[in-house]
């Protein structure tokens, strides 16, 4: 048995399955006795998906420039989380480029984007929820040298302090020049991405491309049988799972703590005893929405079903009960400006905590 040891800073599945709308469970805090103890979850751990452009440094930008630019083919995610440091409105842009001869199509998959707001981890959730609802593709054809802003056309203004966050998945047949940036709101924005600066890191590395973001997690079978507390971390740097890659920029290694990968976390459940699955935000403040898929319905749901959780590293959130021997599937990632590990928990569903309010 293990003992919590205190606080420590997907393409999701839609197919048949039901969209439920979102809803919340039953918030428990455990501050008196802290996390429960558990065995340790064996799972497999598959790297898949598309390439992922991570944009987040620097976080606060003080200056107007190129935040990040890479150049990809086929799938990919980009990731972007900046704030206007400086003391004047500035425009945030992502410019999709055709520097080759021949068409390009380019399909917006999915995407979620919100902000900007001084609430960062409300921004950061409410992203989250738009990425991971239903929604139709968006389709662009780009002929040589043209272009396509992703966010509303021309950018999105941004006042002092706000930030703007979100996550877009997307396909190109062809090689597409993929920019972030931030310039005066009057800016050319096709203009000023030939012609300005690239940015240096803020003294977090937090930018680079790699190569696959979704990680699917295949968790040992759970034996109900004893009644036991199993847990499962995740996104925490020695799991060995954080991804590495390159600044594309710069030419640099890169390490990302996981914002922008989408964790696919498969499970099942032997014998006849009913389990529920929880949620600890083991580093810190925590706010976000995840997908529970069982039984032929899909959920969204809000983490917590208040604004935010998580300042000890012992809170649970309830996020389903499950019934004996179902199987299902929970996909989350990592929301912007929430903190990281975090853990699921399979407890039994008569597990008493304190202070359950019903």
């Amino acid at each position: 048995m293990k003992k919590f040891l205190g606080n420590l800073l997907a393409a999701c599945m839609c197919g048949f399955l039901v969209n439920v709308p979102m809803t919340g469970f039953t918030q428990v805090v455990w501050p008196e006795q802290g996390v429960p103890d558990y065995q340790e979850l064996r799972a497999k751990v598959k790297a898949e998906g598309p390439k992922l452009l991570f944009s987040d440094s620097p976080e606060m930008v003080y200056e107007t420039g190129i935040l990040y630019r890479d150049t990809l083919q086929g799938e990919g995610r980009l990731f972007f989380h900046h704030v206007n440091g400086t003391s004047k409105l500035k425009k945030l842009a992502i410019i999709v480029k055709n520097n080759g001869l021949r068409p390009v199509n380019f399909t917006v998959t999915r995407s979620g984007i919100d902000g900007p707001s001084h609430d960062y981890q409300a921004v950061g959730k409410k992203s989250q929820e738009y990425y991971f609802d239903e929604q139709k593709p968006q389709y662009y054809t780009l002929g040589f040298g043209r272009t396509a802003e992703l966010l509303s056309g021309e950018g999105t203004l941004v006042t002092t302090d706000k930030l703007l966050t979100g996550t877009i998945d997307f396909t190109s047949d062809r090689p597409v020049e993929v920019t972030v940036l931030m310039c005066e709101p009057r800016a050319d924005i096709e203009l000023f991405a030939e012609l300005a600066q690239i940015l240096p890191q803020d003294e977090h590395p937090l930018r680079g491309t790699f190569a696959k973001s979704d990680l699917k997690i295949k968790v040992h079978t759970i034996d109900t049988k004893a009644g036991e507390n199993h847990a499962l971390l995740m996104a925490d740097s020695t799991t060995g799972e954080y991804l590495r890659g390159t600044d594309a920029t710069t030419g640099l290694p890169a390490e990302n703590g996981n914002y922008g990968v989408v964790y696919n976390v498969d499970y099942k459940l032997k014998g006849d005893k009913p389990y529920e699955l929880w949620l600890n935000p083991w580093g810190g403040m925590y706010a976000g929405v995840g997908v529970l898929e069982q039984g032929g319905e899909r959920k969204l749901i809000d983490i917590p079903d208040i604004p935010a959780f998580g300042k000890l590293g012992e809170e649970g959130f309830r996020i389903a009960r499950l019934e004996p021997g179902s199987e299902g599937r929970f996909t989350w990632s990592p929301p912007g400006a929430s903190n990281l590990p975090i853990r699921l928990f399979w407890l039994p569903a008569d597990y008493q905590a304190p202070h359950l309010h019903d």
